[in-house]
């Protein structure tokens, strides 16, 4: 990051996330650097004035922040020459998300991972080294390996399980036993997380519970969903199993469209021609929702657990 005492930390995310926590607190305190906190709902025309107006240096969000910021209609219009580096973390970013970004900016918001165990990000990407679509390079003082399903280490360009250690490490959950010896594997944390690495670089492939077998092949829903995600239509979306009367699985898109009067078949019929033509016809889902909001998590993240049952929302073309 490479923060200074004259760097201003403005971290959308809250500080009792692990991710805000380093943003606000750890990270400028320990080069005495100034922090902004903002209170509130993170409404994108809100955090514009707030960088505006304060002048931070350096912003932390998530890929949906960044998501809404790129589309909001104020943002050609606001002064954010103060950025010198903006950071995004949690969930993967699209490209043109990055690029939009970029161009009012003049850097595309760098990527990392990390997590709550490990209280902060361990891979990470740099302002002058950006992979598109990688989780980034090991941070110093942390180790990673991948582990494929036999147990061997992965071999470059394999995919495997991701295991991290580190000194941040958490050594338990509070009162949850089963759950500590499933993620604390000795001094390893077990991330449930899939990753190719390539050249040094970590490219997140889903979690190992993820993948769901569609017409008898299987598909990771996170691959539908950023492709999905690229469509100039859509907003944002997010892609799940879904269970047929007949128990066969399918995958079910909630979308919500830029402009809201384009929902109906023949949007749908685009969206799913889409998926065909970018990935291939077997991953493209039967059931397509449309919705004016999709629910989030405190952090930000699109709330899988709270999207509308089938029969829920607000429009729906089924075939």
């Amino acid at each position: 990051l490479q923060i200074g005492p004259d760097d201003i930390c403005f971290s959308v995310p809250k500080i009792y996330f692990a991710y805000g926590f380093g943003n606000s607190i750890t990270f400028p305190f320990s080069v005495g650097a100034t922090t902004l906190l903002m209170s509130g709902q993170p409404r994108p025309d809100y955090v514009l004035e707030m960088i505006e107006t304060w002048r931070p240096t350096v912003l932390f969000g998530l890929p949906t922040l960044y998501t809404a910021l790129a589309r909001a209609e104020s943002l050609e219009k606001r002064d954010l020459s103060s950025l010198r580096q903006s950071m995004s973390a949690a969930e993967i970013l699209s490209e043109d998300v990055y690029n939009a970004w970029k161009a009012q900016t003049g850097h595309g918001p760098t990527e990392g991972l990390g997590s709550t165990e490990l209280l902060h990000i361990y891979l990470s990407n740099t302002l002058d080294d950006h992979r598109i679509g990688a989780a980034g390079k090991r941070v110093p003082g942390y180790e990673v390996r991948l582990e494929t399903p036999d147990g061997h280490a992965a071999a470059s360009g394999e995919e495997g399980v991701m295991f991290v250690r580190g000194h941040s490490s958490a050594p338990c959950y509070w009162n949850r036993p089963e759950k500590t010896r499933d993620t604390m594997r000795g001094d390893w944390i077990y991330t449930g997380d899939r990753f190719v690495e390539k050249d040094g670089y970590f490219y997140f492939q889903g979690r190992a519970d993820e993948l769901i077998k569609v017409s008898g092949q299987w598909v990771w829903p996170l691959e539908v969903e950023r492709c999905l995600n690229e469509h100039p239509d859509v907003h944002e979306c997010a892609v799940l199993a879904h269970e047929l009367p007949d128990r066969r699985m399918a995958l079910r898109a909630v979308v919500r469209l830029k402009d809201p009067c384009g929902e109906g078949d023949e949007q749908t019929e685009r969206l799913r021609q889409y998926v065909k033509e970018q990935l291939t016809p077997f991953k493209s889902p039967r059931i397509f929702e449309y919705i004016d909001e999709l629910p989030k998590t405190g952090t930000g993240k699109i709330d899988r657990q709270a999207l509308p049952a089938p029969d829920g929302c607000t429009c729906g073309s089924w075939t």
